[in-house]
């Protein structure tokens, strides 16, 4: 009883369809089934086409697409009243049959299949281009990134090139001047230091490191200051680092 119903329910279906055709489009969709395209396949297989990828050639073809199946006819016409659910099922139908198989079917059914798939593939190709675009624009988006990401190692190259090179030339730069004489004058400072403070524990206490160091605790300790910010190489720090840390010495 079930099966029956299902049968006489898709054959009013399928009639309501036909009827809302004019005779023109009802023999605009025979012709699917006859007429080749240019790859020598039906025109009704057409219909079956996915999106291609998304380059600007087959913008232009969905455009084309769109237009032919406009051409066609009113699909949402032809589906006025009938659920989606049964679209899709006769749109299914009709896409895993090939063009022989439909010409088997009664006349009704037939139309309607056909019609069921023009439906889906025009609703199909309205929304192709808008997931062409955000394919599209995914591709440039990750293409930009890898070319900002080479550009910032390039620059990173050129920055260690020139910190190298103006290294090498502080190295070099006033040899004999007050420079290279305030580079000996910090290591002279710093091994006096170290000296003074060789085998002291880390735990020792202040008096302790102030015995070591003859009761010049401040003066020693900002020489080791000025010597190691000399070594690095901040000559224009030495004042600011003394200043800070002298009062804190004092």
């Amino acid at each position: 009883m079930a099966s029956k119903i299902r049968t006489e329910v898709n054959a009013s279906i399928c009639t309501g369809i036909h009827d809302r055709m004019s005779a023109a489009q009802r023999a605009g969709l025979m012709r699917l089934l006859e007429d080749r395209d240019s790859d020598g396949t039906t025109l009704f297989n057409r219909l079956k086409k996915p999106a291609k990828g998304p380059i600007w050639s087959h913008f232009k073809n969905l455009t084309k697409r769109l237009e032919w199946l406009d051409e066609l006819g009113d699909t949402d016409v032809w589906m006025d009243g009938v659920a989606a659910g049964k679209v899709t099922d006769f749109a299914g139908e009709a896409d895993a049959s090939d063009a022989s198989e439909l010409r088997d079917f009664v006349p009704v059914k037939r139309i309607a299949l056909v019609a069921a798939l023009t439906h889906k593939a025009r609703m199909r190709v309205r929304d192709d281009p808008a997931t062409m675009f955000c394919k599209r624009v995914a591709m440039k988006i990750k293409k930009a990134k890898a070319e900002r990401e080479e550009i910032r190692l390039a620059e990173r190259e050129i920055v260690e090139a020139l910190i190298g090179n103006y290294r090498t030339v502080l190295k070099h730069i006033d040899e004999g001047g007050p420079a290279q004489e305030a580079l000996a004058k910090a290591a002279a400072m710093t091994a006096e230091v170290r000296q003074a403070l060789e085998g002291l524990d880390e735990e020792a206490s202040v008096d302790e490191v102030a015995t070591r160091l003859e009761g010049r605790v401040s003066p020693a300790v900002l020489a080791l200051v000025k010597a190691q910010v000399v070594q690095a190489g901040g000559f224009g720090a030495v004042t600011r680092a003394v200043d800070g840390f002298g009062g804190f010495a004092k």
